[in-house]
């Protein structure tokens, strides 16, 4: 379980993030200034640090500096700051993401996902050779999906959206984290794109009743398996 350290002055953001990364498994450390953060960071195992910019005491980009003396952990800077001077300066900095308020928690979640993967591999725990849902087992190594035993004949942009559905069952994943980890482009695919995919997805694994990939509106989708699937 990774330990996330989330530095923000503003309780009502920092304990949105904590709820939002409880949700999905993570340790949480809070704290409310700079000063504050570095203190936890070296008296506690961090894995990755989210941290507001303007802070009083000790600012984001002296946070990541002090850090960056004694720590390659990966460092998401969450601030209000969006000017192209600001994100390029709190990159130099030594952060190795950006993120600009207002903010989607979930797109939070799924960068300090990325961020993580990045620097440390994927656990064994998040990352078995098979992975199963109802009737659905999915060979990660070689790539290839089963239904009852039988093999199904998917693209490759459709492995890695089942992949990361069946890697994160009963969690609801938004359309951008698919993005981030599905889509091999620059540009973000439109909705259409995404749900194009899905519903082939569907269409193969004879899902047109969602009995294993549900549709939740408003926020994204969510791979469960139900009973008689």
């Amino acid at each position: 379980m990774y330990t996330v350290l989330v530095v923000d002055d503003e309780p009502g953001i920092a304990e949105l993030l904590k709820l939002y990364f409880e949700m999905y498994k993570y340790n949480v450390i809070v704290s409310e200034n700079g000063q504050q953060a570095l203190k936890s960071f070296r008296e506690n195992k961090v894995d990755i640090v989210v941290t507001d910019i303007m802070m009083p005491e000790m600012d984001g980009y002296e946070l990541a500096q002090s850090i960056r003396e004694i720590s390659d952990v990966p460092i998401l800077f969450l601030s209000a700051k969006t000017e192209v001077a600001d994100r390029i300066k709190g990159l130099r900095t030594g952060a190795d993401d950006y993120i600009v308020k207002p903010f989607d928690p979930l797109e939070v979640v799924t960068r300090v996902e990325v961020n993580l993967r990045r620097c440390y591999g994927y656990s064994d725990e998040r990352h078995n050779d098979i992975l199963k849902c109802g009737n659905l087992e999915f060979d990660v190594s070689g790539c290839k999906l089963y239904k009852n035993k039988e093999l199904v004949e998917l693209t490759a942009l459709e492995y890695r959206i089942l992949q990361f559905f069946m890697e994160n069952q009963g969690k609801v994943l938004t359309k951008n984290q698919i993005y981030e980890t599905a889509w091999l482009e620059n540009q973000f695919p439109d909705d259409n794109s995404i749900m194009v995919a899905i519903s082939k997805i569907r269409t193969k694994i004879n899902d047109e009743r969602y009995r294993y990939i549900h549709t939740i509106r408003g926020l994204g989708y969510r791979m469960e398996a139900i009973e008689d699937a």
